[in-house]
């Protein structure tokens, strides 16, 4: 009989072990151990070492259960052949330490059957304190507490209920599935990357799917990536995607001008034409009529050249900023009434003597005038001319004549000296001659004008004192003149 019940204990075990892990997907324990049994001293049986083995299914990490049949050789005061089997099946708890160790806590029931010269069977429960070093194969050992329900109550037992039966435990164990697939995505938990993919989700050989995989490390899963291959490091959007704040289609790293209004064409800088100034003068391209300008150039709100008088001359160019409107103007841009030909101060609107030698002291209309005060040199009668080879002045000589008349006016003390030039070709006295003819014809012209003839001398001093190079044609027009000088006060 206790073999039979040996055996119907065993095939429940078995039998179980393999639905209890299908229905909770845990692991399968299979040890063998060495035990020492120790007899209550109410029990008139020696102590005794035994061996077994023991089959154990887990329900999750932690939590399983463990059924285990021993066998140990005893004797019955010294003497008789006592067979003890023990059967136990607990529920027990494993605390995983670091690593592959832990503990053990088990508490569960056990039948004791005795054979052979004493046959008995007992039932009783069990605590189980235990260690174990290794997760898929490892050592363990294990103190066991056995208590006995009933008392022997048989002749020649003197034992009662409530005996305590101790024993230890030393043996091996072998766990499988110690490397399960939690996530069952077919990568067992020790490669697996990513332990917790969502079901169905196919996985690649790190165990990782498209919605926990980040390949480029952008922190935008692939699953919703749409620029899969970002640089590292590099700002992206919601979809891993470089950001393009305006949506120009140009990545904002790259955009120059990040905030164009939506639906403009932009160039590869991000631009469109309205924010764009191809020349930086400062205008937009969409407003610049001048979309060339030279860099550094004033402009206007147009993007041109500053031309503040609409001389159509670059304020940079233009000489005369402030030409009045509607007057013709020169390269300079100045107009007649700004222009100063000869540099003397008045313009050639007024100026009745353009052609001044530069320096030369003029009045208001341009022409030169007597130093009165001082000693005084020579004055060239600038514009003063004679018909050639004459004695006879020319219309133009007006003005200028007109001018020195004015000044002989204002000092009536003032006498002057008129000295007549010629240049050195012909032969002197004939020159000395005209020179002395010339002198007189301006005198004459002052007299016309009211100045006393009593103030004036004349005097020709022909090729003499020539105030340029004779050998040319320019020279000898300057050495051909009327100067006039002081001779009182």
């Amino acid at each position: 009989m206790s073999r039979r019940l040996l055996g119907i204990a065993a095939a429940a075990l078995v039998m179980v072990a393999p639905r209890l892990a299908a229905q909770q997907g845990g692991s399968v324990e299979l040890g063998a151990f060495g035990r020492y049994n120790w007899f209550d001293s109410k029990e008139p049986f020696k102590d005794a070492f035994g061996g077994g083995g023991r089959l154990g299914v887990f329900f999750n990490p932690n939590l399983e259960f463990e059924g285990q049949v021993s066998y140990a050789k005893t004797s019955f005061d010294g003497t008789g052949d006592i067979g003890y089997t023990p059967i136990t099946g607990r529920l027990q708890y494993n605390l995983w330490g670091g690593g592959s160790t832990g503990w053990i806590f088990g508490l569960g029931y056990t039948y004791h059957m005795f054979t052979k010269d004493f046959e008995k069977n007992l039932g009783g429960a069990q605590g189980l304190v235990g260690f174990r070093v290794g997760r898929a194969f490892g050592l363990r050992a294990d103190v066991t507490l056995d208590y006995i329900f009933h008392g022997w109550n048989d002749p020649g037992v003197s034992g009662t209920k409530g005996n305590w039966n101790p024993g230890v435990q030393l043996g091996l164990s072998y766990l499988t599935g110690t490397n399960p697939d939690h996530d069952k995505d077919g990568i067992k938990d020790k490669a697996d990357a990513c332990p917790g993919t969502p079901a169905g989700e196919p996985v690649d050989a790190t165990g990782c799917s498209a919605s926990q995989r980040d390949t480029d490390h952008d922190g935008v899963k692939d699953n919703i990536d749409k620029c899969p291959d970002s640089k590292a490091g590099s700002p992206v959007d919601a979809t891993g995607c470089p950001p393009d704040s305006d949506g120009d289609k140009v990545v904002d790293s790259a955009d120059k001008c990040p905030n164009t209004p939506s639906g403009e064409a932009v160039d590869a800088n991000g631009c469109s034409a309205s924010q764009r100034d191809t020349d930086h003068d400062g205008i937009r391209d969409s407003l610049d009529k001048c979309p060339d300008t030279v860099a550094g150039t004033a402009v206007d709100a147009t993007g041109c050249p500053l031309d503040a008088d609409n001389d159509k001359v670059l304020d940079t160019r233009d000489r005369c900023p402030n030409t009045p409107a509607g007057e013709p103007v020169d390269v300079n841009g100045c107009s007649a009434s700004q222009r100063d030909s000869d540099g003397d101060g008045v313009k050639d609107s007024v100026d009745k003597c353009p052609n001044t030698a530069p320096g030369s002291k003029v009045d208001g209309f341009g022409c030169s005038v007597v130093l009165f005060e001082g000693a005084m040199k020579a004055l060239v009668l600038e514009g003063v001319t004679f018909q050639a080879g004459k004695a006879t002045l020319t219309p133009a000589s007006s003005n200028a004549l007109d001018r020195v008349a004015a000044g002989l006016k204002e000092y009536q003390d003032l006498t002057i000296e008129i000295g007549g030039y010629t240049d050195n070709t012909g032969k002197r006295a004939t020159n000395v001659r005209l020179s002395k003819a010339r002198a007189d014809a301006v005198k004459a012209y002052f007299v016309s004008k009211g100045i006393a003839a009593s103030r004036m001398t004349t005097k020709g001093y022909g090729p003499d004192g020539p105030i340029a190079d004779n050998k040319t044609s320019d020279g000898r027009a300057k050495n051909r003149r009327v100067e006039i000088k002081k001779t009182s006060k």
